[in-house]
């Protein structure tokens, strides 16, 4: 999980510090489709804020205290994949494959839903028998 939390926080803060601080004509190179700087400054809130979360939740020991965290990431991931895969099949064009940071976009997004998902239906959660 703690991969994860890294490679979220590793592609977030930069992201989210260029939408944030860096001029318009960054948009192009570092994001997958047209941004407003409204829109872009929204958007790196957003980024900020997981990785901000992340950063805190690294050093957590107890599953339960990253576990709604974890599940907000990764169903937002798959949500915002969901909305890509319908956006480049009804309106070709809109997101541009041709720039790199678009691919690194799709990674965080994959690695999110995958490791998301696998933190909460498939590792074991020992937990569950405590007494109470």
């Amino acid at each position: 999980m703690r991969l994860l939390m890294l490679i979220v926080i590793a592609v977030s803060a930069p992201e989210g510090l260029a939408l944030l601080v860096g001029p318009q004509a960054w948009y192009e190179a570092i994001w997958g489709w047209q941004l407003t700087p409204m829109t872009a400054r929204f958007t790196a809130g957003l980024y900020l804020s997981v990785a901000l979360g992340f950063a805190m939740a690294y050093r957590e020991t107890d599953w339960e205290r990253v576990r709604i965290p974890l599940a907000m990431l990764w169903s937002f991931s798959l949500i915002a994949l969901v909305a890509a895969a319908v956006t480049m099949a009804t309106a070709p064009g809109t997101v541009h494959l041709e720039r790199p940071f678009t691919w690194v976009w799709f990674f965080l997004y994959a690695v999110s839903v995958v490791g998301g998902l696998y933190y909460h239906f498939v590792y074991p959660r020992n937990f569950a028998a405590k007494p109470s």
